[in-house]
Parts: C-alpha cells; structure tokens; sequence
C-alpha cells in the first residue's frame, strides 16, 4: 500500500480549559501544511442536537439545571436510542467515508469525552458501555491536561471541586483505555511537536 492510501484516525480528549480544540486545529492545519491529508471531525457536533432539545425541554418543564432532567431514568433511556440511531451511525460511517476517500481523521474530542460528562454529571446512559467497542477504535489517542490554576484562569465559570473531579475522570479514562497524556503546560510548539511527531509515526505504522 502506498504512503499517501494509509490513513488512521486520532482523537484528542481532555478537561475543559486544557486547550484541546485549539490543539486539535493545529495540528489537522499542521499536518495538512505538511502534505498529509487529514480531515477535521468535530464529535460535539454530533450530540449537540439533542443536547439543544434536552436543555429547550429542561426549561419547559421548570428545571433549573437541564442536568437534573438527564438523571431521570427516561431521559437515559432516550439518550440510549439517540446514540444508537443516531449518533453511532453518523460517527460511524462519516470516519469510514473520510478513510475510503483517502484521508486520515483528527477528531476533536471522542467517546472518551462523551463517558467522562456522562459520569461527572451523574448521568445513567446503559448503552455507553458498548461504545468504545464498536466505534471505530482510534490509532492514537490523546487526553489533554494542565495545571488546576490554569484551567480555572480559562474556565471561570467552573469551580475548583469540578475541575478536580473532571481532571480525575480522565486520568481514569486515560488508563482505562490507555490513552497518551499530554500536558498543555508545556509550550504550545513543544506540544504541537510531539503530536505531529508521534502522528506521523502512528502513520508510518499503519499498513
């Protein structure tokens, strides 16, 4: 197989305010830049729909916080049909088309991310567990930290018991599923660096 046919898929997952979207962007403009032909894939976009549903219909009912709403059981199991119906398919054959076109995938946030809100807001979603299994499973996966103080300087909106418990789930998540972890403490060309590096080197590998 030629260079140019092999293609992989990378995932970059981490805690709010450790600069992940800004990460995944340089690096799909990066590796572009570079000849690689890479294709950007916003997971978010996936789950948004409902999300915008569920917080219209919070409101509606007379919840404060839509997250309450999601905790009752009903709204798990409308989850559940929303992620199998929709959500897989679309997430599903939209990185197959991508790779049958020829080009690699840098999706901003994963599955990883999806667990990680879905535990931090108490949230009871029976079918996640399947997921990490039968979605495409990525050939390099990052998980995003940095210092409390720094996330909380971009996130103030956040309180410190939240980002502690956030930063705890994805260190789970990460050796769970052994996920590579990367410190945006470090400068952002020391870290775009070792991304496009160890990329390329994941590509060097697929056959």
């Amino acid at each position: 197989m030629s260079e140019t046919s092999k293609t992989i898929l990378v995932t970059l997952s981490g805690t709010h305010g450790s600069g992940k979207s800004t990460n995944a962007g340089k690096c799909y403009f990066l590796l572009n830049a570079s000849g690689k032909k890479f294709s950007y894939l916003r997971h978010q976009d996936i789950l948004d729909p409902f999300g915008f549903v569920l917080r219209r219909t919070a409101r509606i009912l007379g919840f404060k916080n839509p997250t309450d709403l999601e905790r009752t059981k009903p709204l798990g199991v409308l989850w559940s049909i929303y992620i199998l119906f929709v959500y897989f398919p679309i997430l599903a054959v939209g990185i197959k088309l991508r790779q049958t076109l020829g080009y690699s995938v840098v999706s901003d946030r994963y599955v990883y991310d999806m667990l990680v809100g879905f535990s931090g807001d108490g949230v009871s979603v029976p079918v996640t567990g399947l997921l990490p299994r039968v979605l495409p499973h990525p050939d390099l996966s990052f998980v995003f930290d940095a210092d409390e103080s720094r996330i909380l300087a971009a996130r103030p909106e956040h309180t410190p018991d939240f980002v502690r418990m956030e930063k705890k789930l994805y260190k789970e998540t990460a050796e769970r599923f052994g996920l590579e972890k990367v410190s945006t403490d470090d400068p952002p060309a020391v870290v775009w660096s070792r991304l496009f590096k160890e990329i390329g080197s994941a590509l060097d590998r697929s056959p």
